[in-house]
């Protein structure tokens, strides 16, 4: 190819990704990440050839789509290997970041660190990694301010430190970011860190302190907020409430909330969400007679 189909190829890839981004959150990883590792395969070609003066645009649009090929096995990981291809993927992204010279997504990939320590259980490399993406100060945007910050309240809520968590999530809420209703990414890294959003991960916070029943009434606020393009979002805000109805013996506003979890769940191919509504599930077998729990059960067995 010559430069100048060079260059179209990549604009071309840009907004592919900005689509790939919007099919995510519509339908979930299963739809969106067969595209995201074929226009991999065309920039790792592309890097193998591209001249100079052209090797940093395709680094950058390569880092941005290893990053969203980490956050989708993420999402889609029902077993080891998707989690190990996550850390993949990140690791792959801070590379050609840093090779690049991206410092953005360099701080960005710290921040995907962060989460997946976070899904690990742990809590001191959490809080590591979120203070490290807030050492880039200069460079970060409101929006990835507030993702970091919360980020680093749930580590402190895995340590069981109440106080620093919810001072971190106030933190996190002067920061917060507009709601994006195209679901498309154009408005950069963070951009789901609206208030909707962070008042989510307070509640979250809230259960792993173990303290469901001030969970609901603010999960109950953010699914009412939380726009509808943000579908998988909304299936994990279901699928916590799910649990804080259940953990606080409101086993049938809890089966309500698991069933719309669990049909997000599959509609989209989501695993994360999955795995948080079967956690709901486990959390009602208590109750075994309550109208549609053992319903619940059947259904999550079949997965």
């Amino acid at each position: 190819m010559t430069p100048d189909e060079d260059e179209v190829l990549l604009c071309h890839l840009r907004e592919m990704w900005h689509m790939l981004v919007q099919s995510d959150n519509l339908l979930g990883p299963r739809h969106a990440l067969e595209g995201v590792h074929q226009h991999l395969g065309v920039l790792q070609d592309l890097l193998e050839c591209a001249s100079p003066h052209l090797r940093d645009d395709v680094l950058v649009l390569a880092a941005r789509y290893a990053e969203s090929a980490a956050w989708l096995h993420e999402d889609n990981a029902a077993d080891t290997e998707g989690t190990a291809q996550a850390a993949h993927w990140t690791n792959q992204a801070m590379a050609w970041a840093v090779e690049a010279g991206d410092n953005v997504m360099t701080a960005w990939t710290l921040f995907r660190r962060a989460q997946q320590a976070t899904a690990a259980g742990r809590s001191a490399q959490s809080i590591s990694l979120s203070r490290a993406v807030q050492r880039y100060d200069r460079i970060l945007t409101p929006q990835m301010r507030a993702a970091a910050l919360q980020q680093e309240a749930h580590g402190y809520a895995l340590a069981g430190e109440e106080v620093a968590c919810h001072r971190l999530i106030d933190q996190a809420e002067a920061f917060a970011a507009r709601p994006e209703t195209a679901g498309d990414g154009r408005s950069g890294h963070g951009d789901f860190a609206t208030l909707a959003y962070l008042e989510g991960q307070r509640a979250n916070c809230w259960l792993l302190l173990n303290l469901p029943n001030r969970a609901v009434p603010i999960l109950s606020a953010a699914l009412a907020a939380m726009p509808q393009v943000y579908r998988r979002d909304r299936g994990l805000l279901h699928a916590r409430l799910a649990t804080a109805h259940a953990r606080t013996d409101a086993m049938d506003q809890g089966v309500d909330h698991a069933h719309k979890a669990l049909a997000i769940a599959r509609s989209g191919g989501s695993a994360r969400t999955l795995r948080e509504t079967i956690a709901a599930v486990d959390a009602m077998r208590s109750a075994p007679d309550t109208p549609g729990v053992a319903e619940l059960i059947r259904a999550v067995a079949q997965r």
